[in-house]
């Protein structure tokens, strides 16, 4: 018999937290080694007891899925990390897989699918639900040309950006891309939470985009990082 994958829940949800817990227990192919409700006990439980896969709610009491996934892939390299939202906000799907984060689901995925989705990530297939999936295709570049010739034997030369972005500009976009929050982003630039708020929106409306995901996106495609 192969050997059973370890998981950790971390859900603040308690309903959520343990219909997860006794869906997977009904596995023979699972087994739940722990179920949280906040980020910090998951990784307090990491250091005593190291898991193959740990499915983290992107949105926690204290600190955030993204965050602790930063931490996770830092500390304990070997654990995969499946997010889980009820949302499709391509800003969270693009700061959670700049993260480290090997899968994205939503939490209304049949749970067939986030079984399997458990498993492909044990393997270290990145596994995304196939609505994720949708968004970042909206998200990703156009090529220049169609011309595959072009593509593969002429290196495109790098976009410029015909605005003027500042040192504080990167500075925030670099925060965005991590998945900081308006206060987080506040606190590490020792402004309040209303000026960090409002810098933002001056930067999406200077980059023409409406979320912070897509203002992410375009920054690595002018190569602004």
């Amino acid at each position: 018999m192969e050997k059973r994958i370890s998981i950790y829940i971390v859900e603040d949800d308690k309903l959520a937290r343990t219909t997860y817990k006794l869906m997977f227990e009904q596995t023979d192919e699972i087994e739940v080694c722990g179920a949280f409700e906040t980020a910090e006990e998951c990784l307090e439980n990491l250091k005593r007891k190291r898991v193959d896969v740990v499915l983290m709610d992107i949105g926690l009491p204290m600190m955030n899925g993204i965050e602790a996934t930063r931490i996770i892939k830092r500390r304990f390299s070997k654990t995969k990390v499946i997010m889980l939202t009820s949302h499709e906000k391509s800003d969270e799907i693009v700061a959670s897989i700049s993260s480290g984060a090997n899968a994205y689901a939503l939490k209304d995925t049949d749970f067939s699918a986030l079984l399997t989705a458990v498993k492909e990530t044990n393997k270290g297939v990145l596994w995304l639900d196939p609505r994720i999936a949708g968004v970042i295709l909206t998200l990703m570049p156009k090529p220049e040309s169609t011309d595959l010739n072009n593509l593969y034997t002429k290196k495109q030369p790098n976009k410029k950006l015909n605005i003027k972005v500042s040192e504080q500009d990167i500075e925030i976009l670099k925060l965005i891309r991590n998945g900081k929050t308006n206060r987080e982003i506040g606190e590490t630039l020792h402004i309040s939470e209303h000026t960090a708020k409002s810098h933002v929106s001056k930067l999406l409306r200077k980059l023409s985009v409406r979320v912070r995901g897509e203002a992410a996106v375009k920054a690595y495609e002018y190569h602004l990082f």
